[in-house]
């Protein structure tokens, strides 16, 4: 039950000595498949979760009912013929000491001061194993709590016996079966299971986590993760390298979360102050550190600080443009005396000659030189980039009118006056086209920046208030600008005749439409039956291109009326994380909220399992690309419930979410899905 939130013991009445176990279930985690009609935990995992509660917890107690409450509502009540405990779990009981015995138990008791990190370091397994091994839905913990420490988790293949495995891990076939709750020691093909770290008896640390207590405390430190961190800028915060870093925390990868504490390997303060030493004679003035702040990109913050491109990814270390609002730059001690003479070539070109351009949402370097008048090329070149990757709220240098070297008309009146209507030809061609909102905007954002009235735009589209929505599609009368892709989405219907076999499930899977839309369409419900030869209308939804920001982000399409026609279930896509560009493959299995997916090889769940740092319910920027086109998607990696590809690596589905997708537990919509939604479209 890894959706397990809390349970309670409470009596069955006043005036006898029989008690139910209430299980509550986080309704937040969940998942129901509604097109299925079907609950997803099995009857046996709820009453030998039970058991378990009641043989560590309460074993002289009587117990008669589990109780199951999902968000608070009792979906389900089961009766629990164990009586008085006490004996009958003594066989159980002595089963379980075996391992102390021998080779010590498998539970670490927490202790006074105890967290989730400082016991993932002090038995060296990373603290997403203790919460998946624990069914842990928070960083919190209790004093005396019993904690099974994870060496690995093991997905059974042929030939993987318990003796097997207890000799490859060096471990007991007594401690697997503690920790996985295993009646016997039969196991099946793809079971995951936990491979636990023998205790030794004992809730204070391994013997070789004993060395670190000579070192002199002002050598160890910590430091708390703070919004725009990188291991680098932290690096340079606490006087050490990355790699000391890394080999500290015994990290796989270079993402940081907010409020994740970090330590300082206690030997490596000696390093870091021969490589300080070396901008020691530098001038202060000279070095100088920027913090980035919305809108910010490389070449903006070379302007300001009177630098280069290059100058700031060698100073920085940076290996992409890509940049954290918060994150702290250093501008590299020998760089200030070329940006003079680099900043001194634009001098000649008149003032005249450029205008400044703020960008907002939406934009690309094409629009805005189709928008001026100018070509990219020529945008590229007077505002120094080295890609068409563009930040909303920086300033462009715009050409316009004669090239800079060409400062005749300025002088001689007569081609100005034919030139001049040259420019508004090409920026005023005006037409009625429909936009989809996109964060950020709002009424006035995007009257001005297609060159109407607010009050047009609420006329054209009967609003009778300013609230817009991210994705809300409204008419722009007589625009200038219209996205060159628009992107216009049509139904068309066909004809299903339907033969032997045929049921509504299998036949919204081969269409890609929904269940319930098919049963909709044709006036159906779930318990309709079919008859050979009754002809069924068939939904046909083309979903049109949309426009993206650049080339790196993906189309935004709503869930509901765009892309769950798009991600169909049993399609395949790739999935590229957007932070860190590494890819692999899914398919969509099922959901009708959001795309319920699994990985399709074991490689593909181990290059996945490297960016989310083994499994979690984080949610990341992803980009799916389905069919040819690149769409923006968020995912997260915690396999959970139901699952249709077996040896694939993992045991379930996860969660994969598109513009508005809801949770299936309460039909809402989650804020960090789509605040990543945004995040890989460009929105934000």
């Amino acid at each position: 039950m890894d959706t397990l939130q809390r349970y309670e013991l409470r009596r069955i009445n006043p005036q006898s000595d029989e008690y139910e176990i209430v299980i509550h279930v986080a309704d937040h985690l969940s998942e129901f498949a509604n097109e299925l009609g079907t609950l997803p935990r099995e009857r046996k995992d709820v009453i030998e979760l039970a058991r378990q509660i009641v043989r560590e917890r309460y074993p002289t107690v009587k117990v008669k009912m589990v109780k199951v409450i999902i968000g608070g509502i009792a979906v389900t009540s089961i009766p629990f013929m164990s009586g008085n405990v006490s004996s009958a779990q003594a066989a159980t009981s002595t089963a379980h000491t075996t391992p102390a015995s021998q080779d010590g138990t498998i539970y670490y008791q927490v202790a006074s001061g105890d967290t989730l990190w400082y016991i993932s370091k002090k038995f060296n397994t990373p603290v997403d194993h203790i919460k998946r091994a624990n069914h842990l839905t928070s960083d919190n913990l209790q004093l005396n709590q019993r904690l099974i420490i994870p060496k690995t988790f093991h997905t059974v293949g042929t030939g993987d016996y318990l003796t097997v495995l207890a000799k490859k891990y060096g471990t007991t076939v007594a401690a697997i079966k503690e920790a996985n709750s295993l009646p016997s020691d039969t196991t099946r093909l793809g079971q995951v299971l936990i491979i636990p770290i023998l205790i030794g008896g004992q809730t204070s640390p391994p013997a070789q986590a004993a060395a670190p207590p000579p070192q002199p405390t002002i050598k160890a430190s910590t430091y708390t993760v703070a919004a725009g961190d990188t291991l680098f800028s932290i690096a340079k915060k606490l006087g050490t390298t990355v790699e000391a870093l890394r080999a500290a925390n015994t990290l796989t990868s270079d993402v940081l979360s907010i409020g994740q504490t970090l330590t300082l390997s206690p030997n490596s303060n000696a390093a870091p102050p021969s490589d300080s030493v070396a901008p020691a004679p530098v001038p202060e003035q000279v070095t100088r550190a920027y913090t980035v702040a919305a809108g910010d990109t490389l070449y903006s913050i070379a302007k300001k600080l009177g630098t280069t491109v290059e100058a700031l990814r060698a100073a920085n270390n940076l290996t992409s443009d890509v940049l954290s609002i918060g994150q702290t730059l250093t501008l590299s001690p020998n760089s200030t005396a070329t940006p003079a003479s680099d900043s001194a070539a634009p001098a000649p070109v008149p003032e005249q000659v450029t205008r400044a351009y703020t960008v907002v949402a939406g934009d690309t370097l094409w629009a805005i030189a189709q928008r001026f008048g100018t070509p990219v090329a020529l945008l590229r070149s007077t505002n120094n980039l080295t890609s068409d990757v563009l930040g909303i709220g920086q300033t462009l240098s715009i050409p316009t009118g004669t090239a800079a070297t060409q400062p005749e008309p300025a002088i001689t009146p007569a081609p100005p006056e034919t030139q001049a209507p040259a420019p508004t030809t090409t920026t005023e061609e005006r037409t009625t086209f429909t936009y989809a909102v996109r964060a950020g905007d709002s009424l006035s954002v995007i009257a001005k920046r297609f060159g109407v009235t607010v009050d047009a735009i609420r006329l054209s589209n009967n609003l009778s208030s300013d609230f817009l929505q991210v994705g809300q599609a409204i008419t722009i009368p007589n625009g200038i600008n219209a996205p060159t892709q628009t992107g216009t989405n049509t139904i068309t219907y066909t004809t299903h005749s339907v033969v032997s076999g045929d049921n509504i499930w299998d036949l919204s899977i081969r269409y890609g439409i929904p269940q319930s839309e098919l049963l909709r369409v044709n006036n159906m419900t779930i318990s309709s039956t079919l008859s050979i030869g009754q002809k069924l209308t068939i939904p046909v939804h083309t979903i049109g291109v949309k426009s993206v920001i650049n080339e790196r982000h993906g189309e935004y399409l709503d869930w509901w009326t765009e892309a769950q026609y798009v991600f169909t279930i049993g399609k395949t896509a790739k999935v590229t994380d957007y932070a860190t560009g590494k890819s692999f493959y899914i398919k969509r299995t099922v959901g009708a909220n959001h795309a319920d997916s699994e990985t399709v090889t074991v490689n593909d769940t181990n290059i996945a399992k490297s960016i989310w740092g083994g499994f979690s319910w984080t949610p990341r920027a992803v980009i799916l690309e389905i069919d040819g086109r690149k769409v923006a998607a968020s995912m997260s990696f915690m396999p959970h419930e139901r699952e249709y590809i077996a040896n694939n690596g993992i045991t379930g589905h996860f969660d994969v979410y598109f513009g508005n997708s809801t949770r299936h537990v309460d039909g809402r919509a989650d804020a960090s899905h789509q605040a990543q939604v945004e995040r890989a479209a460009g929105l934000r």
